[in-house]
């Protein structure tokens, strides 16, 4: 048991399993002691300073958020994975107990299937992983599944998506990196990727944001740093004039409102540049290393990474993303409340990570106006879908989780989908047969391109 739950722990400890995996490729390569040592350091550094930048953005956007929702009178209940999925473990102590086992024993499927498979992506992404878990053990458990079916049936299953994930989204990932040196692992793949190509229908011919010509006056725009600032800084500006010098003190600390908006714009960029510079060290570093996997242990393996590792490909097409992803969550409130009763609240965190995401792949495929529209519609998608499962569960009532609803897609489907179990489980194989298809039918294309070279 005390084995298993160092194995547990080192997979909820990104930044361990990363510099683990870093490790294992550079002995792979039989590189020497320094240079072993080097890169296994310099990718857990990288991680935590990637992870500083995330909190960093967090720590300043969370009083927007809080004025966000007073000047605009919004209530509802908060849309955060993390959260409910932690609330179901502490009520419910046989989903608590089962998806522990089931992370652990998936991530091993995972790379098993990635050894035998087409499929050849290894999911990093401690976190997505536990709130996979958590959602395969919740829907086996509300269908009245054994403890021992739950464990057995929901490591093959968590294996299955953690492979699957990364190969849903890789097309649009090579064309954004312009390789397939990493893939994407994240539980909102089935609506950034959705969103992407409905931009992709209504964005065809249109200029990628990333070569927008500016007005010399303007050209200060194209610098990341400055046009993030501007942008959230046009954004505090207006949420602390319209909340008004005493409800922003309740955040500000006596500080002037409008210096106390200038500040958190500020630091909000800060964080965005510390998030970038971590990317950069983590790739420079686990990229090479994973050749080693690739090589040894997995041929031709793929490292599944969380999503911010796309952000400095198309920061333009970020901050697209997140603004417009923010304007289609408000929007998917009203129609939420009106479908269903349930309202759930703008995840202006959500927009920013995930909806930039959205926003850069809606531009791989569909230039700015793609970007645009895909950021839209991922927020109304998001919203409208934890709306939904809000309510189809009850409002969560019964494993303890009332007043919060996942911000995590694809979890959403997969507790959706469970609902019947048989009928999910053939979706899943099905999927999976699929994508296995059309990756050898690229794996093909590419070896004739090759021939023909």
């Amino acid at each position: 048991m005390a084995v298993l739950n160092f194995f547990l722990e080192l997979l909820q400890t990104p930044a361990v399993i990363l510099a683990v995996v870093a490790l294992i490729g550079l002995l792979a390569q039989r590189k020497k002691v320094p240079d072993v040592l080097s890169g296994t350091v310099k990718t857990a550094l990288g991680y935590l300073v990637l992870s500083a930048g995330s909190s960093l953005l967090v720590t300043e956007i969370l009083p927007f958020v809080g004025l966000f929702q007073e000047v605009f009178h919004l209530s509802g209940f908060a849309t955060g994975s993390e959260i409910i999925v932690g609330a179901i473990q502490k009520s419910v102590p046989v989903i608590a107990s089962t998806s522990a086992i089931i992370m652990g024993v998936g991530f091993l499927v995972n790379i098993v299937l990635a050894r035998v498979t087409p499929l050849k992506y290894i999911f990093l992404t401690g976190h997505m992983m536990w709130i996979s878990s958590v959602a395969v053990a919740f829907s086996l458990y509300e269908a009245g599944f054994s403890n021992g079916l739950i464990i057995a049936i929901g490591s093959v299953i968590q294996g299955a998506i953690l492979t699957l994930l990364p190969a849903i989204a890789q097309p649009i990932v090579r064309r954004i990196i312009g390789s397939n040196d990493i893939a994407i692992a994240h539980l909102t793949t089935l609506g950034t990727v959705s969103s992407a190509y409905v931009g992709k229908l209504v964005g065809r011919n249109s200029k990628s944001a990333e070569d927008m010509k500016l007005p010399e006056g303007l050209k200060f725009f194209k610098d990341t740093s400055m046009s993030i600032a501007i942008v959230m800084f046009i954004f505090y500006m207006i949420v602390v004039i319209m909340a008004g010098p005493e409800a922003v003190d309740a955040y500000s600390g006596g500080t002037n409102y409008i210096i106390f908006g200038l500040l958190k714009a500020l630091g909000f960029t800060a964080g965005v540049l510390v998030l970038l510079q971590g990317v950069r060290m983590l790739l420079g570093e686990l990229v090479p290393a994973f050749t080693g996997i690739s090589d040894k242990l997995v041929p031709n393996a793929v490292p599944a990474l969380d999503v911010p590792a796309l952000f400095g490909f198309a920061p333009n097409s970020l901050m697209l993303g997140f603004i417009f992803a923010t304007l289609g969550m408000i929007v998917a409130m009203f129609i939420s409340s009106a479908l269903f009763g349930a309202v759930p609240l703008v995840s202006i965190i959500g927009a920013f990570f995930t909806g930039g995401v959205a926003g850069i792949m809606g531009n791989a495929l569909g230039g700015r106006i793609g970007a645009m529209v895909s950021g839209f519609v991922y927020g109304v998608e998001l919203i409208l879908f934890s709306g939904f499962t809000y309510m189809l569960f009850g409002r969560f009532a019964a494993v303890g989780a009332e007043g919060t609803g996942h911000d995590c897609i694809d979890a959403m489907a997969l507790m959706t989908l469970m609902k019947s179990p048989v009928v999910g489980i053939l979706i899943i194989v099905a999927a999976f047969v699929l994508l296995s298809v059309l990756e050898v039918r690229y794996q093909k294309k590419i070896a004739v391109g090759a021939q023909a070279k």
